[in-house]
């Protein structure tokens, strides 16, 4: 069998199909090496032994009715992260995910989550283990349609959602395999030239968008895992493309901020002082109090970093500030609440945990200093009323009580004088027992100790200054 020529690497091209059929026998074929043998191997019908179909995964878990009702939920709450239209019908949205069982496996494993804790407890297990299973084969298989890429986005950005504890997906890794993805996939060419003068049509700036959202999504998972990066420093300027664009939306250019942030806290680590100033981060932008979130974290993260490594006498000014940028991060949350609150991404959640984890922390270890700047009890109450505002979010399955109760243990065994109400059994067994430390992305900050317990203390010299 002659070999063809060219034969696109994205499965669903099909624009040289017709060239291959006209070349002469004796042309040779321009794809490297690798490719025309496993093309040609496809060819002959050779097939991996273990090689069976995805869908069989889903088959008959979701009713057809169930499955238009998720796919609302998705498209109305989270469709803007994967650039689903917004005035798609349902429908005909459900026909076109169908074709991914990995991006149906995702989307429904997020929307499920809100509508019964019944059919969340019944469901959202198999549509977990389905998705790590469907990623992890698609992980090894490159190139990649759209679709993959869209599924990256909601797996990294929902980690601690989809099953339950805290990175129970590696988004940092998983994102970055997504933006390896990216490299070799004919869908990104625009974002992978050096062309300046590239085209830019609306299929062109969805996917840029979608590489936009991948690098959001690796660069806060940087942060928050204080993991290297695999963007290198000269793509980072490649995510305002959309600048000047019709996709030019307020929200497509936080995301773009937000990608600023994040790259300014990995180059700047460890200073005491950053300046983000935009125009998006005033209070009068829409959804602009998740900017100035990342820009508290943001210190708060340097802060922390500065608070290891000061004399005594120099962190008492770092330890208030601390305070003050914690409690900023608390206000915002609790402040701005609305009916959109429990549909945000895990990082918001997180930053959230990690400012309340800190305050526990500073009261435990400074509390005499801390006395006599600010009032121990309004801070004590500050993360009680934090703990039982995300118990109220969503359904109990939410990432929000999961994370409540992370922060409601950490405060009962720091300040056990001020929390004598015990938590629920089931959830100190499930999240506090001898494997504690697997279940808390790095960021949280918990170490084990040399007898394998866990220490919320980390790395931080608390003598009392002079």
């Amino acid at each position: 069998m002659p070999p063809s020529v060219e034969r696109p690497d994205n499965p669903g091209s099909s624009s040289h199909k017709d060239v291959a059929g006209a070349a002469p026998k004796t042309d040779y074929p321009s794809a490297p090496p690798v490719m025309v043998i496993r093309d040609l191997a496809s060819d002959v019908g050779v097939k991996s032994p273990d090689a069976s179909s995805n869908e069989s995964v889903l088959d008959g878990l979701i009713s057809a009715d169930l499955a238009i009702n998720l796919m609302t939920i998705f498209l109305e709450h989270y469709g803007r992260w994967v650039l689903f239209d917004p005035e798609s019908d349902p429908k005909a949205l459900l026909g076109k995910v169908n074709r991914s069982p990995l991006l149906f496996s995702a989307c429904c494993l997020i929307a499920v989550r809100h509508t019964t804790e019944c059919l969340a407890t019944t469901l959202a297990p198999r549509l977990y283990q389905s998705a790590r299973s469907l990623v992890s084969t698609a992980l090894l298989v490159s190139p990649q349609p759209i679709e993959f890429f869209q599924a990256a986005i909601v797996l990294s950005l929902w980690s601690t959602t989809v099953g339950q504890v805290p990175l129970s997906i590696d988004s940092w890794l998983l994102s970055g395999f997504a933006l390896q993805h990216c490299q070799s996939s004919p869908l990104f060419d625009a974002v992978n030239t050096a062309n300046p003068h590239v085209q830019l049509t609306k299929t062109t700036l969805d996917n840029w968008c979608i590489w936009n959202h991948l690098c959001l999504a690796h660069l806060q998972y940087c942060v928050g895992t204080s993991r290297k990066s695999m963007i290198h420093a000269s793509q980072i300027p490649k995510c305002r493309a959309i600048v000047g664009s019709d996709h030019a939306t307020n929200y497509e250019l936080r995301m773009s901020t937000g990608l600023e942030e994040r790259v300014a806290i990995r180059t700047r680590y460890g200073l005491p002082q950053i300046n983000f100033s935009h125009p998006l981060t005033e209070p009068e932008q829409p959804r602009a109090q998740f900017l100035l979130m990342g820009f508290h974290f943001a210190h708060l993260l340097l802060y922390d970093q500065c608070l290891k490594c000061k004399t005594a006498r120099a962190r008492e000014s770092v330890i208030s500030e601390m305070i003050r940028h914690s409690t900023a991060i608390i206000r915002l949350a609790m402040d701005t609440a609305d009916d959109r609150t429990r549909h945000l991404t895990d990082h918001i959640y997180h930053m959230i945990t990690f400012a309340a984890i800190i305050i526990c922390r500073l009261l435990n270890a400074y509390e005499q200093q801390l006395s006599q700047i600010y009032n121990l009890d309004e801070l004590d109450s500050l993360i009680l009323s934090l703990v039982n505002w995300m118990q109220t979010i969503g359904l109990p399955c939410h990432a929000a009580h999961t994370l409540g109760h992370v922060i409601g243990k950490v405060h009962q065994k720091l300040r056990p004088a001020v929390v004598t109400q015990p938590l629920a059994t089931e959830q100190s067994e499930v999240f506090f027992g001898h494997d504690l430390a697997s279940y808390f992305p790095e960021f949280l900050g918990v170490e084990t100790t040399e007898d394998g317990n866990w220490d919320l203390m980390p790395s931080w010299g608390f003598s009392s200054p002079p």
